[in-house]
This record gives structure tokens, sequence and C-alpha cells, in this order.
């Protein structure tokens, strides 16, 4: 039943995918975050009582036998394969007080808002569904014989194996802690000294929020992760568009002419960034090449852009918030390229960026920096309720 309980994000469905999961799929986790919808809940979203409602969904899914809890402690290895890409991992709990001791580095700011309701939510569930994503670093001491461990587990059959309707396969190992692969597994991925948060800030400090809170509650000191090699991460581009602009295609060409930071040259409109360091620019059926100063101090591609751009050229200074900027993830992109999306609405200016290096990332986190909003889109995205930590039992 694996394949019908675990679900992607419910943001990622577009609301006619939510309606059907929700009519046809009893077996769904959406069924169990949107009780106002599975059970005809009249309570607002977002409150207290409305969390409630979704744990009581979930004791719900447990008690008809959808969700089982392992009979011991034990390792997961888990695999994800698409068309293009395979990631293979540790899901494991990391110790919140060790992470905040500079055990896991980050890389965005998170929203103070967002936070709270995200605590209170955990509060009242009781659960972690959906592990943050964090990266080992290569070079790290103990990596190799890391990888070496997870090469000797998946030798094994997987004890789950199923593919989801999106063409994506899933196979998890269980390792038991006390077997010998499991002590393995404890002298190496358990010895992990530093890891670097790839996705999942928000979950990450409202669980922090939420430990401080709940001393008493043992469970809640640990946080829900998929750790995997840095060098099986897959970062794909953040692009930008900004709207209402009301400049002609000749005021651009002369604004990209005389901007610092950057050089901008006329180029096909099938074209690319090819390499860190080139953005692409479509605006009024024209197209153009940026390529970055090499004095430029900015410490990504993200942060050039944000500062001689979208700041210096544009007036944006809030890239979390300002109206007429929106994020456009890689995976977004249309079938015939983002020149299909250019030329429907040449009114808008498209920034295409290169996918920032993980290293590049790495040392903003090392340097206790933060990447503008919205600058990479990390790979693998995991399936909720696919694991679940749970914290507080009813």
């Amino acid at each position: 039943m694996a394949h019908l309980v675990a679900s992607r994000s419910y943001l990622s469905y577009q609301k006619s995918e939510l309606q059907d999961k929700l009519k046809h799929n009893p077996y769904s986790y959406i069924q169990v975050i949107n009780p106002d919808t599975s059970r005809d809940v009249d309570i607002p979203r977002g409150t207290p009582a409305f969390f409630d409602e979704v744990r009581a969904g979930y004791d719900d899914f447990k008690s008809r036998g959808w969700l089982e809890k392992a009979p011991e402690q034990e390792w997961y290895v888990y695999r994800q394969t698409t068309a293009s890409h395979s990631w293979t991992g540790v899901v494991c709990n990391l110790d919140l007080a060790a992470c905040a001791d500079g055990g896991l580095k980050t890389h965005e700011q998170t929203l103070e808002v967002r936070e709270t309701l995200f605590a209170t939510f955990l509060e009242q569930v009781g659960f972690h569904a959906e592990p943050i994503l964090c990266a080992q670093p290569d070079g790290a001491p103990g990596a190799l014989q890391a990888r070496e461990a997870l090469a000797a587990v998946v030798t094994d059959t997987s004890h789950t194996d199923f593919m989801t309707a999106d063409g994506v396969r899933h196979e998890i190992w269980r390792v038991g802690a006390e077997s010998a692969l499991g002590r393995t597994m404890a002298a190496t991925w358990g010895e992990s000294t530093t890891l670097y948060l790839a996705d999942g800030h928000h979950r990450l400090a409202s669980s922090q929020r939420l430990a401080q809170a709940r001393p008493d509650w043992e469970g809640a000191r640990d946080i829900l992760a998929f750790v995997v090699p840095e060098e099986d991460l897959t970062i794909l581009g953040y692009h930008k568009e900004v709207r209402d602009l009301t400049w002609s295609a000749e005021a651009c060409a002369a604004l990209l002419d005389k901007a610092d930071g950057f050089t901008a040259e006329s180029t096909e409109p099938t074209a690319t960034p090819e390499r860190p360091g080139e953005a692409v620019v479509h605006f009024k059926g024209l197209t153009w090449l940026l390529r970055r100063d090499a004095q430029c101090q900015a410490p990504t591609d993200a942060d050039w852009i944000q500062t001689f751009l979208l700041e210096g050229q544009l007036g944006i200074r809030d890239a979390r918030n300002d109206a007429r900027l929106r994020h456009l993830p890689e995976p977004q992109r249309p079938d015939a390229g983002w020149c299909e999306r250019a030329t429907a609405h040449p009114d808008r200016m498209l920034i295409l960026l290169h996918p920032i290096p993980f290293g590049h990332i790495r040392k903003v986190a090392d340097d206790q920096g933060t990447l503008p909003p919205k600058s990479t889109w990390v790979e693998p995205k995991i399936r909720s309720a696919l694991f679940i930590h749970e914290f507080q039992e009813a």
C-alpha cells in the first residue's frame, strides 16, 4: 500500500489533482492533512483545533493498519530513482541540540510567522511526516566508510520497492540497529560531525522551537532527516520573472549596457546559462547573455543577480515579498523551453540562472551567511508519510 499512502507535498498538487486524490484514494496521506475536505470538518485551517483534526486522521490511519510502527530501532536506507537521476541515502533522526551546536549548517533565513505556525502544528499533531534533506560533505572524516556502508546495505533485496504515478521508483532497506550492518551504520553515519541542510529550513527552525517549548517530550528532541552524500544532491536553477515593467526593449537594452556587476550581449532566444557566472535575460522579444564581472565579490550568482539587477536596476529590495517578482524553479520549465514562456509573456522580464554549485552553498553556510530567497531547487523531494517520526503518542 506504500504507493497509495505516501504523497507529494500538498502544495505541489494542482487543485484538480488534489480533489481527485481526495475523492478516489482513501489511503492517501492527503486525507490526513485535509480534514476539512476528507471529513467535512468545518474548522479554520491553520488553527490548533484544525491540527487536532489532522492528528485524529493520523490515528485513524494507524487504527486501520495503514501505518505500522517498526518493532525495533532501525536504520533506513532509501533510494529514489527517476528517468535521469538516482539518490541513495540514510533516513534517520538527528539530535536537535547537536544540530544547533554546529552539527547542521544552514544557508537560508526563515520567517518567524511560519516558524511559529509549524511549531504549533508539530505540537498538536505529535509527529514529523516529511524528513528534512541534508548533505554529508564530500571529504568529511569517515565519508568513504559511510558510503561503503550504504553499498553493503543495498546489495541485499530491498524491503519496499514501488513506483508512483509520476514515474519515480522508491526503494527502502530496513536495517536493525543491533544487527551487524546496523552497528556499521552507527559507526559511520552515526558518527557524522557536520552536515549541511539542503532543504527544510522552516521545518528545522520550528522543530527547534518545539524542543525548547516541550523539554518533557523526549522524542521532540530529534528531527526526521534524509541524509545523502553531497555529490549525490541535484541542484537545479531557480529563475526570476519580473512583472509590471513599463520599459521599452530599447530602454532595457540601455539599462543592461550601463549596469554594474556584469556585461550583457545579445544572444539567441534559446540560450541558457551554461556555467556559473552567467545568466540569460528575456524581455520584449529580445534575449541577452549576462556575464558576471571577474571582480564581483557576491558569494553566489543568486546574490549577484539580486544585488546588481533586481535591486540595483529594478528596485526590488525585498525579493521575498515584492509583488512584482515571481520565482520559477527549473522543473516548471515548459516543454519547449523557457523561451516559450518568454514568448507568451513578452512584457515580463525572465531571468534564467545557472544552478548554484553546492560547494558555493556550503561556503555560505560555513561563513554563517544566507542566500537570497528561492535561490536553489534541490532534489530529491521526499514523499510525505513514507517515513514518520512520532514523538507524542495519542
